[in-house]
């Protein structure tokens, strides 16, 4: 039989692993957590490439003209400007928008937003007919309409 002092010596150091054990544990458990909401809310992949190209064209003199071609290609290409209309019925295009708004600095952020408003005004006014009844029949058929209801949801 070991004498009580070595016994009691014994026991702390039991204490000791044990709560070392049990903050190892509540850190492992802490960093899964972290980890599993990070891959569940990671952007979607056209919210990232609005990210990267909003990146590109955070120091450019003419913004929101850098930043329609690094995600689209050149505007004067009538693919790229309607795809580019297009996109903002997009919900992760939408996502996209709404995290570089929110990240950027409020004096820039109500001419940023402005710009794009008269750029999507000045795309409706300079469509050809045939530019009308292709983003017309795109936007009645059932996928636009499940499109647009999901955009404004």
């Amino acid at each position: 039989m070991m004498p009580e002092a070595l016994q009691n010596k014994q026991r702390s150091w039991f204490k000791i692993i044990g709560w070392i054990c049990a903050a190892g544990l509540v850190v492992i458990v802490v960093a899964g957590l972290a980890v599993l909401h990070r891959l569940c809310n990671y952007p979607p992949r056209e919210a990232m490439l609005d990210i990267k190209a909003g990146l590109a064209a955070r120091h450019a003199p003419k913004q929101l003209e850098r930043f329609l071609e690094v995600r689209y290609g050149s505007m004067t290409n009538p693919q790229n400007r309607e795809k580019a209309f297009l996109d903002f019925f997009n919900v992760d295009h939408i996502k996209g928008l709404n995290f570089l708004v929110s990240r950027m600095a409020a004096d820039r952020r109500g001419s940023n937003i402005t710009a794009m408003a008269e750029w999507v005004a000045n795309y409706r006014e300079s469509m050809t007919p045939g530019e009308r009844n292709f983003l017309s029949a795109h936007l009645n058929s059932p996928e636009g309409v499940v499109k647009v209801r999901q955009a404004t949801s």
